[in-house]
């Protein structure tokens, strides 16, 4: 059974109509509801991810982990939400101080028809709103509240390049016309018939006056098992999804050290039938072999295009990684294997170090070591025609730090993953630039820095990394699972935001905290090996004769589409063709609505043999 909540405000006849339409987002285990003249509020939830407490006329909802430190029983959430009723009551207002985790509160009062809606930084999920005609309806997953909508919906024709250079729709938008998603540490309020959004938690709430410089390790390790044992108090058993890299590894740490004494761990991990994916198996492999778990290669039978259409249906968002697709296939795969909880390292790398960081390190040297333009230009110049690409690249990137404006800004380009000719093409470079001025602008909201490499990080954080773990969590969600994110913790990132530059982000070492925790726990072996990229084949899945190609030559005809650009992409698949079909699909489920949501896998298998004998 699925997991999640969905609630709102209407006029009682809209709630009536809505009821005999028989339209529910889901099977609630536990629902409140209250009647104020003509105002029904409404709140359902379902699965253990999701606690409904309710006293007469006022609801509260708690989702996802939520611990409160200063607290006699920092995990007892009737004390969590007694506390939060009580100061809503005595200030009227959700006194979220002191509260720790990746959690939303949502809390109704039908005396004065108020809704609050509340997602910490980070939440381990999105919540999604839509002002309806005759009030607000939100809820955790955004294919459902389009559902329960009852209305069509249009397409979000703004949001289009924002999609196309991310493959999915950052910040409040999303690719439905009036159907938004509340940012980390934001707050939506529905008063008085007004609905305001305010940010109550930034980035820079979490700055400390002294900077972490000496044992950072321990404590990041006293940390990380800290929250892994409330994970165990909460949810009992849990899985991590081992991939072999840095990331999983070192949560599997974690999962081993507080598991009951004589248990063996539990660990799984995706596997796809094709050569350039065994590597990627073999790594995992490897990795629980050093951890002792009891690992599960989950296999992939059905082809991509099956399960790119149920990850499609299930969330009403188009997934921003490839593998992403076969996640809700893993979380139902989990379930029958009686591990209905996962673990997932999303998040690590824009925290302690992307790849980016050496070239940005590098460029920042040059910009010393060089500090007029045109030194810079003739050493880059030089450089190309000897041949040595990389200092190139360094002087190149030097050039460009002091202008976030240049689309090749690492600001711009951290963790997006886009054909930038094809979409500067189709829409033009007023456009592009918007879309970068807005990531920029989330980034002010934020209150980050100046420095390159701290925007760079957290443009990658708030716009991939946790709506990566949001599709993840919905899709878990789907089949009645529940996936944590230790790196979205809001006590992670008030730990990496205080960290020593000089140990967060070392000098052309990424990520070297969490290797250290490797070695320190006797996996020097994982820490240092090579990483692997986790790819797909998907370009050749997309060219002629691959497997997604039938799909791709029955893609409409849009008129935002430049035809040079269809027309080079469908001759070499790139980035582009890959979010214009997710596009295509998503157009079909829900506007156009030509693919049955319910069996939109099953009906695609035989839409694409179909098309193939043709």
């Amino acid at each position: 059974m699925e997991a999640g909540f969905f609630g709102g405000i209407l006029d009682r006849d809209a709630a009536e109509r809505r009821r005999l339409s028989g339209i529910t987002p889901f099977v609630e285990d536990d629902a409140w509801t209250h009647v104020n003249g003509n105002r029904e509020l409404f709140l359902y939830a379902a699965g253990s991810c999701c606690r409904l407490y309710s006293w007469g006329p006022l609801a509260l909802l708690v989702r996802g982990p939520i611990a409160c430190p200063a607290s006699r029983d920092p995990l007892d959430l009737d004390l969590i939400a007694e506390s939060l009723r009580h100061s809503y009551l005595e200030d009227g207002f959700l006194d979220i101080e002191g509260l720790e985790g990746a959690f939303s509160l949502v809390l109704m009062d039908g005396q004065v028809n108020r809704v609050l809606v509340y997602r910490h930084l980070a939440g381990n999920g999105c919540v999604y709103y839509h002002p309806a005609r005759s009030g607000l309806l939100f809820g955790s997953n955004l294919a459902a509240l389009v559902e329960a909508n009852g209305e069509t919906p249009g397409v979000n024709e703004s949001a289009l390049p924002a999609y196309f250079l991310n493959r999915f729709v950052p910040g409040r938008e999303t690719l439905f016309d009036g159907f938004r998603r509340l940012l980390p540490g934001e707050q939506l309020q529905l008063a008085d018939g007004r609905l305001t959004l305010v940010l109550r938690r930034a980035i820079a709430d979490f700055r400390e006056s002294l900077e972490i410089t000496h044992n950072a390790e321990d404590r990041l390790d006293a940390l990380l098992e800290q929250i892994f044992r409330e994970y165990r108090q909460l949810h009992g058993h849990n899985a991590n999804l081992l991939s072999g890299g840095v990331d999983s590894s070192v949560l599997q740490i974690y999962c081993n050290r507080t598991l009951p004494a004589g248990s063996t761990p539990a660990t799984f991990c995706l596997t796809v039938d094709h050569p350039r994916c065994e590597p990627d198996r073999d790594y995992a492999l490897s990795a629980a072999k050093r951890f002792h778990s009891r690992h599960t290669l989950v296999p992939t039978p059905q082809s991509y295009a099956s399960y790119l259409l149920d990850s499609l249906a299930s969330t009403g968002e188009p997934p921003n990684h490839v593998q992403l697709a076969y996640f809700g296939h893993l979380a139902r795969t989990m379930v029958q294997a009686g591990s209905p909880t996962g673990v997932c390292g999303e998040g690590a790398d824009s925290l302690f170090g992307l790849t980016l960081a050496s070239q940005i390190q590098m460029a920042t040297w040059a910009r010393r070591l060089l500090p007029l333009r045109p030194l810079r230009r003739f050493g880059a110049w030089l450089a190309q025609a000897v041949g040595w690409r990389r200092l190139h690249s360094h002087l190149e990137m030097a050039s460009i730090l002091g202008n976030p404006r240049d689309f090749r800004h690492p600001v711009n380009q951290a963790q997006v993953f886009a054909d930038w000719p094809a979409v500067l093409m189709t829409f033009g470079e007023e456009a592009v630039a918007s879309v970068c001025s807005s990531r920029r602008h989330l980034l002010d909201e934020y209150q980050i820095s100046d420095d390159p490499l701290e925007r760079s990080h957290f443009a990658g954080y708030l716009g991939s990394g946790v709506n990566t773990a949001a599709l993840k969590t919905t899709l878990f969600n789907q089949a009645g699972a529940e996936l944590l994110f230790p790196f979205l913790d809001s006590r992670i990132i008030r730990f990496a935001v205080n960290l020593s530059p000089s140990i967060r982000f070392p000098f052309r070492k990424p990520k070297e905290i969490l290797r250290q925790l490797l070695v320190r726990n006797g996996h020097a072996g994982l820490a240092n090996r090579p990483k692997l990229g986790f790819g797909q084949p998907i370009f050749e899945w997309l060219a002629p004769g691959g497997k997604l190609r039938p799909l791709v030559e029955q893609i409409h005809p849009y008129d935002f589409v430049h035809p040079g650009v269809m027309r080079t992409s469908l001759q070499q698949p790139n980035w582009f063709l890959y979010s214009l079909l997710c596009f295509d699909l998503w157009y079909k489920l829900f506007i156009e609505r030509s693919l049955p949501r319910s069996h939109a896998p099953e009906f695609l298998e035989d839409l694409a043999r179909s098309s193939v004998s043709r």
